[in-house]
């Protein structure tokens, strides 16, 4: 069917234009080239890269039953066996359920469209499996990828792995409660705002963030091009570095990558790891206290007391620690608000352009139109954030590019302080995990569930450093989280933040593993040699 003039009527009516008379035929024709156009290249068969089904074959993909699923942490089960040898042999493997595996199921966290099984991999898949570990299924993934708790997906809410009741944080939330609970040995989530280093500052694990970058996006759902990170979580520095060494490097297809390093040019992030019996393993390193880390309105005392404490123990591993102060670090809430808003906003409505890589066509197939039954089946979330991304564009037009140029003279700020010291640090979150919002609570009363969380994470993603959280110590559940006597014995774990200069993870993995090294994050107490 070609372009109507009721078609070209709607368009003047969305661009506020009013075609002249004598011109209407005209553009009629206009857009009917256009229509041509599109279907001609809609009638192309979609190049996609190629899946090796013989050599990584998927078995036993089954949605697992509630009783063998209680912490709500998997999405779908599967198993797909990697190469016999490799440096990740022998390590199992979950994926945030916004990375595509071929043949598996891909929920995305929300049930709008619940039949869409991606036709390819993503880089890291393949890059998982040729290393030798065993993909053993997805895990749940927030609504759309969006949140920093761990009840908006349909199969939620997510438990933490030390209280059951409270988040798990988001939206790598499946990955945190299953690798935290030792079903799993790590995992890839991903991470547009602390998506990673939320739910592994909630479930006592280590997670990196890496260089904006430096891992491939390739076949993984994405939120906001320039914030879009994935990367490896696990249960210790180690092994953390071991999935960074399997996943990261140019894949020669995703455009976010360039300047990073291919594969076989990458540092080895496994020998920059300190030994476990290296006296002063970080003599001569200088460790940048953020002072605006701590500054957050939102910050409980105990965890504040728990990372100053665990700071302060570098000193023993022979690094100076002094303060440093980044002023503009306290605007990142309203920048980060504005590029994730409104760049969401627009990936979810299928606008995303400029981007020369491999797009996922099917799932914004079944995805578009958007109508009001598929509006009423996302979280508050997801339909808060387009009415704001909206919002936005309608009035303020440019407020976008503008908070893009200000992110960029933030990084030049972060680049200005770790000229002086190595790495900086500070609380990955601000509070401890709080208790799951009501299944019925209105979006506002979810909003207060996650005030303060993204407070020292999401202008990370926005400058792009590398950043790492590991756990450093237990907190206390927020006052208004108890709700008998029995909850005060809730112990919550903390996590520490190291940023790092731009492809100097290593640096930020070794000061953890130092620390890692020498303490027992869950006592306090040193290790016994």
């Amino acid at each position: 069917m070609s372009p109507t003039l009721e078609d070209l009527a709607h368009i003047e009516r969305r661009l506020n234009l009013k075609i002249k008379p004598e011109e209407v035929e005209d553009y009629l024709q206009l857009i009917t080239a256009t229509d041509n156009a599109a279907k001609a290249v809609m009638e192309m068969p979609d190049y996609t890269p190629v899946v090796d089904y013989e050599r990584f074959p998927r078995t036993d993909i089954h949605v697992p039953k509630d009783e063998d699923n209680e912490r709500r942490g998997w999405a779908c089960k599967a198993t797909v066996r990697g190469a016999p040898e490799g440096i990740l042999k022998g390590k199992s493997v979950c994926l945030k359920d916004n990375i595509c595996l071929a043949g598996v199921p891909c929920q995305f966290g929300t049930a709008v469209v619940t039949d869409f099984i991606p036709d390819i991999d993503a880089t890291v898949v393949t890059r998982v499996l040729k290393h030798g570990a065993t993909i053993v299924g997805k895990a749940t993934c927030e609504n759309m990828s969006h949140g920093a708790a761990s009840f908006t997906a349909p199969n939620g809410p997510v438990q933490n792995p030390y209280a059951r009741g409270f988040s798990a944080g988001g939206s790598s939330s499946g990955c945190g409660t299953l690798i935290g609970n030792g079903e799993v040995d790590m995992g890839m989530g991903g991470d547009q705002g602390g998506s990673i280093r939320i739910p592994a500052a909630f479930c006592g694990l280590v997670g990196l963030k890496a260089t904006f970058g430096l891992i491939p996006y390739t076949g993984i759902m994405s939120s906001e091009r320039s914030l879009d990170h994935t990367g490896p979580m696990a249960l210790t520095v180690k092994d953390t570095a071991l999935l960074l060494q399997a996943v990261a490097g140019y894949d020669d297809l995703d455009d976010r990558q360039l300047g990073a390093p291919y594969p076989s040019a990458l540092p080895n992030y496994i020998a920059a790891l300190p030994s476990p019996d290296e006296l002063k393993p970080l003599e001569g390193m200088r460790i940048g206290i953020l002072k605006e880390g701590f500054a957050t309105k939102y910050i409980a005392p105990d965890v504040k007391a728990i990372v100053e404490s665990a700071i302060a123990k570098f000193t023993e591993l022979g690094a100076e620690v002094k303060e440093v102060s980044i002023p503009m670090h306290a605007q990142g809430g309203s920048l980060m608000h504005i590029l994730n808003k409104m760049g969401s906003h627009q990936a979810r409505q299928g606008r995303s352009s400029a981007y020369r890589g491999v797009y996922v066509n099917e799932y914004f197939e079944k995805l578009m139109p958007w109508d009001q039954h598929k509006w009423d089946t996302v979280h508050s979330f997801v339909q808060g954030t387009s009415v704001s991304g909206e919002y936005a564009f309608t009035n303020y037009p440019t407020v976008y590019g503008r908070a893009v140029n200000i992110v960029r003279k933030v990084k030049h700020d972060y680049d200005a302080a770790l000229s002086d010291v190595d790495v900086l640090v500070m609380p990955t979150v601000p509070i401890t995990a709080r208790r799951h919002a009501a299944p019925d609570a209105g979006l506002l009363e979810c909003v207060k569930k996650t005030a303060g969380i993204v407070d020292n994470t999401s202008l990370i993603n926005g400058i792009g450093h590398p950043a790492l959280t590991f756990p450093v110590g237990f907190g206390s559940p927020d006052k208004e989280d108890i709700l008998s006597p029995e909850d005060k014995t809730i112990r919550l774990p903390v996590g520490m933040q190291i940023v790092g200069k731009w492809w100097d993870e290593a640096t930020c993995l070794k000061v953890a593993a130092a620390w890692e090294n020498t303490w027992d994050w869950k006592t306090g107490q040193r290790k016994l040699d």
